[in-house]
């Protein structure tokens, strides 16, 4: 895999090409390992907070708005990055809490609770957890060259996937289209 610098860092504008931005704050990782299962995945969420975890997205769970969501569709295609924050339990049901990157329009403003320990939408199958390098004591940033800007292996493409749209003056008015 080629890592261009679109890769390493890109701003979309819905329904308009990707592009580098001229200078960003960088980020790096430390220390990072990939794990499966659910005591594994508390541990680590006990030890070093969130983790992230590969899961499979049916129209149910797009459609999500309360309570712990369990799919009976046993879709095990993973498709889709989320963030578990944290995990509980609710009248004998135990479940993961999701952090989703679409918005707080969705779910739980942007939250879901996942029942916890069937592998449900195979969200214990591919987790990661991650430490931080410091690079925001000193404010470590990079300026986009053209070259960079212009690298061929830039893919501009805004990704075929579900994008918030708004259709009123209100965040209720706001709804995904495919």
């Amino acid at each position: 895999m080629i890592c261009s610098n679109i890769t390493k860092c890109r701003n979309c504008d819905p329904h308009k090409p990707c592009f580098v931005p001229d200078e960003y704050l960088v980020y790096r990782v430390d220390e990072f390992a990939h794990f499966a299962g659910e005591q594994n995945m508390m541990q680590e969420i006990y030890q070093r907070g969130p983790i992230a975890c590969g899961i499979a997205v049916t129209d149910a769970m797009e459609n999500y708005t309360s309570g712990i969501f369990e799919d009976k569709t046993n879709d095990t295609d993973v498709v889709h990055e989320i963030s578990i924050v944290g995990f509980g339990e609710e009248n004998g049901t135990p479940y993961w809490m999701i952090r989703n990157s679409w918005g707080t329009h969705w779910g739980l403003q942007g939250f879901m609770k996942l029942v916890r320990g069937k592998n449900n939408l195979a969200i214990e199958t591919d987790c990661a957890w991650a430490t931080p390098t410091d690079t925001w004591t000193n404010t470590e940033t990079h300026i986009t060259t053209d070259e960079e800007k212009n690298d061929p292996n830039n893919d501009d493409t805004n990704g075929d996937y579900p994008v918030p749209m708004f259709v009123g003056d209100d965040d209720k008015s706001c709804r995904r289209i495919k």
